[in-house]
């Protein structure tokens, strides 16, 4: 542990005192804000990531915070407007970032199943006479989680257009938006609407805590492979600030202590993450009607 602070300092030592303008001084040290997407319930999102904020801060010369924002288009307002250097993002809002606002992906997490990608699932209420075939949703009430998300609504609407519904707001009787994947989740299986999608991670999370959801839930589709939770910084962040705070979850999995902090968050590791990871989002994107060079993120 000793060891890694000293080679993280010297590393950023230089540095410090020309650091990014979005960088404030607190308490003798350099801030460094990472936000987080809204994707399950807020408190939830802050207390998972509360660990990896305090290893990373003993561990580097900064005081380093974390802070979900309400909304997709607020991260990304923030990473703009220099309020911010880095973000946990979802995949689209990551390679809308690394396309079209210049964000270099660092690491994402490897999960104890080995998995370090995601999918998404299409699910209904267990009762309802609705099957995979896309012609049995007509009519029915959907939700998804927003419009930012692969999982919670790229993915689907991909389905969609390739059965040939290209307006679903005239598909379907009803169209919601619950915010968070665990909140999709909660509103199919609390009968409020009988149709919905998120990804697959939050929603075996959440069934894990709560077993009973297991019989008011069908999963109908279960496709896509998209990264997850992926640490990414802005490009004009100094080469040696972004290279150490990729070390510091690099090596994390190799103290006790850092084994100790992914367990709390749940993952096994993390791993480096790629632009090229990011492929298989563009193409669903492409699928469901949409150019991500074109795309702005709207509160």
């Amino acid at each position: 542990m000793k060891r890694l602070r000293r080679i993280a300092v010297l590393a950023l030592g230089a540095f410090l005192l020309t650091a990014s303008l979005s960088w404030a001084a607190a308490e003798g040290k350099i801030t460094l804000r990472i936000l987080l997407v809204p994707e399950r319930n807020i408190f939830e999102q802050e207390r998972k990531y509360q660990y990896l904020r305090d290893y990373t801060s003993s561990l580097l010369p900064m005081d380093v915070r974390f802070e979900v924002l309400g909304g997709y288009g607020e991260v990304i307002r923030a990473l703009d407007e220099r309020r911010a250097d880095g973000a946990f993002l979802g995949s689209f809002v990551a390679a809308l970032g690394i396309e079209n606002h210049g964000l270099v992906p660092l690491v994402r997490p490897e999960w104890p199943s080995g998995e370090t990608f995601y999918r998404s699932y299409i699910f209904k209420r267990s009762g309802t006479p609705i099957t995979r075939d896309v012609s049995t949703w007509k009519n029915r009430s959907f939700v998804f989680v927003s419009p930012y998300t692969s999982a919670g609504y790229f993915f689907p609407l991909a389905l969609l257009k390739k059965a040939g519904v290209n307006e679903p707001a005239e598909f379907f009787s009803s169209i919601q938006y619950s915010g968070s994947h665990d909140a999709a989740i909660w509103m199919v299986a609390n009968d409020m609407v009988e149709m919905g999608a998120a990804k697959n991670t939050i929603y075996e999370e959440l069934l894990q805590k709560k077993p009973e959801l297991a019989g008011k839930i069908e999963i109908l589709y279960s496709g896509g492979h998209f990264p997850d939770a992926t640490l990414c910084m802005k490009a004009e962040t100094p080469d040696e600030v972004r290279e150490a705070m990729r070390s510091v979850f690099l090596r994390m999995s190799s103290s006790k202590e850092g084994q100790e902090v992914l367990k709390m968050f749940g993952a096994a590791r993390f791993v480096p993450a790629s632009t090229g990871d990011f492929g298989e989002v563009r193409e669903v994107v492409k699928e469901s009607g949409h150019i991500l060079k074109q795309m702005k993120i709207l509160n």
